[in-house]
């Protein structure tokens, strides 16, 4: 007549998606590799650039801050925001000038070409070649030196990017200079009766491009020697009537090699005009010191420094012919040039320039984490080719990553052990009892966990922490100590074994039943375990009360001495035993003898020596005596090896008796060995006497 159950709908439950963790890197979409369009193509002249999107993860909490799946928030777990990486821009130059002049107008110069910088590189472009041979670079310095820029260079400038240097030679002949002829004297100190004295006299000196036809064209000074540069005015003196007249001095002697202080070199001129009366005329002969450098000269051949690699036209890489020349030069560095042109060529390679390249990238790896917030995709590539000459450098990012998707972290945990329940009674053996149920973590990036319902750790497998073996009682001992009931009050305990049991019902007849209740009167007595011997690897252990009686229960069994006990590797060597230490050991009388690696490696009798007195020289075995230390020497003087046989004799004696007496004597009664009191093995020392 009346309903036995009742139905009610569940309040809506309320989801909250939110963002978590950092943006991801840039991704581009698959297949987004694009030639690049830089002008000049080299090998490996592929770019990976434009638009493409990062991410960032998403969380799903329930309205008590628990991670759940996405789907309960209609979220597919990412937030994408589009991105830009940027192309790389390559290093971009103009045309090459033209060949600038000889640096030379006479012997062997250098001249130029040379790029200018249009643009620089970014975002990773091929880079701007340098000037990185010492050739080249020790040409430049020394173009630099010697040429003084102006219009006449064809352009060339050296704050330009790239160079390219080469030797050339001049003809010494084909720029002179050509004087005019000397302007009329102008007398500076005149004499009122002769219009004679102190003068001045100019000419205008050119340089000249001289051809078959003589010189034809006026050049810039710089191409002609400026040590051959006529005057262009001279001081003199126009002479006065009975005045002696001199000609031009004459050309200077040679000054004698090598150049020294010590040498010297003259001119002359030749009188024209005899003085008069009274009068005398100059000097004739004019002398000077031989100067090195100055005056005096040392010359020697000279071979320059090699070319820059020329390629053929419109090569930019690959063999070419770099060249230097041969010169005769003066001691203070003046090319003087050679009548023959002597020229040396030498072949040459410029490196191509290619391009780093790297592999596709590899597929995104499993996820960092299986579940929660920290979880991470990666994906790397490799350098396949390191690039070479100018060619474009390898990216900084080698690798990528992107988060996961966020899962709920669902795991099987225990729960807090119960408190010691005995039955019937106080204290004493009890057992206390736990439960295993389904966690999740909160997602805070702590490790506390929220308690959820055991279905959503359905598809786990049973397990709480990698451990299979699930553990949910345990025995547990609430015990009173001397009359002191610690709280729990003073209880009695009594049990009873199994005395025979059906074979079939084996598994539902307990060990023991115990019995306990509340101690009305008496005394509290207290339980304690007590052992036996070892006797091989076994000895009996029992529970005593304080009152000498033995009982089968009242003892902790979570205190219980261990019965039993195995050495490992087993003690298989003959006289040999498992000791208390767990370690192998040798019977009483016996010593042990270990391997190196600290086994037992066999048990051997404990002799008994008698060692020669310390006055006794000869004596071979340096030792200890083993029983009777007080035992007087024995006297006499024999040879070393007699005490060897004396002592191997005896030993084989005590060890024939020995074995006989323990093979006869009746057993004794088995008695708790000390191990602590065993003798120690007996150390046998060699001196190094070859009759030992």
């Amino acid at each position: 007549m009346y309903p036995l159950s009742e139905t009610q709908y569940c309040p809506c439950n309320k989801y909250n998606a939110q963002p978590v963790g950092n943006w991801s890197d840039c991704v581009l979409p698959e297949g987004g590799r694009m030639e690049g369009q830089l002008g000049m193509k080299v090998q490996g002249d592929i770019k990976e650039c434009g638009q493409g999107y990062r991410y960032q993860a998403m969380v799903c909490y329930d309205q008590d801050n628990r991670i759940v799946e996405n789907s309960r928030c209609n979220s597919h777990g990412y937030i994408e925001e589009a991105c830009i990486i940027p192309c790389p821009s390559d290093c971009k130059l103009s045309e090459w000038s033209n060949w600038s002049r000889c640096s030379k107008s006479c012997g062997s110069g250098v001249k130029v070409r040379s790029k200018w910088l249009r643009e620089k590189p970014y975002n990773g472009g091929r880079p701007c070649p340098k000037l990185d041979h010492v050739n080249q670079y020790n040409n430049l310095i020394y173009l630099f030196s010697v040429i003084p820029f102006s219009s006449s260079m064809n352009g060339f400038h050296p704050q330009a990017q790239v160079y390219e240097v080469v030797p050339c030679l001049s003809d010494c002949g084909q720029y002179v200079w050509l004087a005019e002829p000397w302007s009329v004297w102008k007398v500076s100190n005149v004499d009122l009766k002769d219009n004679c004295g102190e003068g001045v006299q100019t000419r205008k000196v050119r340089c000249m491009l001289n051809t078959i036809d003589g010189p034809s064209e006026q050049v810039e000074d710089y191409l002609c020697d400026p040590e051959e540069m006529p005057l262009g005015a001279r001081n003199s003196r126009l002479p006065c009537p009975e005045d002696c007249v001199l000609s031009d001095w004459g050309t200077w002697s040679p000054c004698p090699l090598p150049c020294s202080g010590n040498s010297s070199r003259e001119r002359s001129a030749s009188p024209l005009r005899q003085p008069g009366e009274e009068k005398e005329c100059p000097p004739t002969k004019e002398t000077e010191l031989c100067k090195l450098n100055s005056n005096c000269f040392h010359y020697s051949y000279n071979i320059t420094d090699w070319s820059t690699c020329q390629l053929s036209e419109r090569a930019v890489c690959g063999n070419g012919i770099k060249t230097r020349m041969l010169d005769c030069v003066r001691s203070d560095g003046k090319s003087l040039g050679l009548e023959r042109k002597w020229q040396m060529n030498a072949s040459c390679v410029v490196e191509c320039p290619v391009n780093c390249q790297l592999s596709d990238w590899s597929p995104w790896s499993q996820c960092t984490h299986p579940c929660g917030l920290a979880g991470k995709l990666w994906r790397r590539r490799t350098v396949i080719q390191a690039p070479q000459g100018d060619g474009r450098p390898c990216p900084s990012q080698m690798e990528q990553w992107k988060p996961c998707l966020v899962k709920p972290c669902y795991s099987w945990r225990y729960s807090a052990w119960s408190d010691c329940k005995s039955e019937g009674a106080r204290c004493g053996e009890g057992l206390r009892f736990r439960n295993v149920s389904c966690f999740v973590l909160n997602g805070s990036g702590q490790q506390d966990s929220i308690l959820v319902d055991d279905e959503l750790c359905g598809e786990l497998e049973p397990s709480v922490d990698g451990d299979t073996h699930i553990v949910l009682q345990e025995p547990c001992t609430l015990s009173c100590v001397s009359g002191d009931d610690l709280g729990f009050g003073s209880v009695q305990v009594r049990s009873r074994a199994v005395v025979a049991q059906d074979p079939e019902n084996l598994l539902q007849c307990p060990e023991q039943e115990l019995e306990a209740r509340p101690c009305t009167e008496g005394q509290c007595l207290e339980y304690q375990w007590r052992t036996g011997p070892w006797r091989t690897s076994s000895r009996h252990v029992w529970c005593q009360r304080s009152d000498g009686l033995n009982v089968t229960g009242g003892c902790p069994m979570t205190a219980k001495p261990l019965a039993d006990r195995s050495c490992d590797p087993p003690c298989i060597k003959p006289r040999s035993l498992c000791t208390e230490a767990g370690v192998c050991g040798c019977d009483e009388g016996y010593t042990e003898v270990m391997t190196s690696d600290g086994l037992l490696d066999q048990c051997t009798v404990i002799p008994v020596l008698e060692i020669p007195t310390a006055g006794d020289s000869k004596a071979d075995v340096k030792t200890i005596r083993a029983f009777n230390p007080t035992q007087p020497a024995a006297n006499g003087k024999l040879k070393t090896w007699v005490y060897g046989v004396a002592a191997g004799a005896f030993v084989l004696l005590v060890f024939i008796v020995s074995m006989t007496y323990l093979a006869c004597k009746k057993p004794k009664k088995p008695q708790r060995r000390q191990m602590n009191n065993r003798l120690k093995p007996l150390t046998l020392a060699y001196d190094g006497d070859a009759d030992m």
